[in-house]
């Protein structure tokens, strides 16, 4: 009898061995997912000050203008005529929304439509060159035509 309690015992003290061991292997695993949750934390509460905080760029582009002024905005910035392609191009890193659209040139083209009714834009027709460039009115002299600072930015 004392043989059987002489190996129930060892056998607890093996088992309490095995055990205290997966007590602290379970230990490690809890501690470093504790230090993962609070860099996630601290990382969320980063990312919800940025979302909290006006997105205005360094340039001064404003995400809650109209599509008509982020459009001028995108061609006086570019500082030369630009093509709807192009304008595209620029708003696309600033303006999520447009990955959502299948065809961005039909998105755009009424705000286009409207800047050039609005005398905000004034379409100049290259020969040669599909579509328009589209030009801030200062840019162009009383006969319609592109000045010649201009001009050399587009050739």
């Amino acid at each position: 009898m004392e043989k059987s309690n002489e190996i129930s015992t060892q056998w607890l003290e093996k088992t309490i061995k095995t055990l205290k061991s997966d007590l602290e292997y379970k230990q490690e695993q809890l501690d470093k997912v504790e230090v993962q949750l609070s860099e996630a934390i601290s990382e969320n509460k980063k990312l919800r000050k940025q979302l909290v905080q006006p997105n205005v760029h360094k340039d001064g582009y404003e995400n809650s203008r109209t599509w008509i002024s982020k459009i001028v905005f995108m061609v006086m910035n570019a500082n030369k005529p630009l093509r709807s392609v192009e304008i595209i191009t620029l708003l696309l890193p600033r303006e999520p929304v447009l990955h959502e659209k299948v065809s961005k040139e039909k998105f755009i083209s009424p705000f286009l439509n409207s800047a050039m009714q609005y005398e905000r834009l004034i379409p100049y027709k290259l020969k040669g060159v599909r579509g328009n460039y589209y030009c801030i009115p200062e840019w162009v002299d009383e006969n319609g035509e592109l000045v010649e600072e201009m001009r050399k930015k587009i050739y």
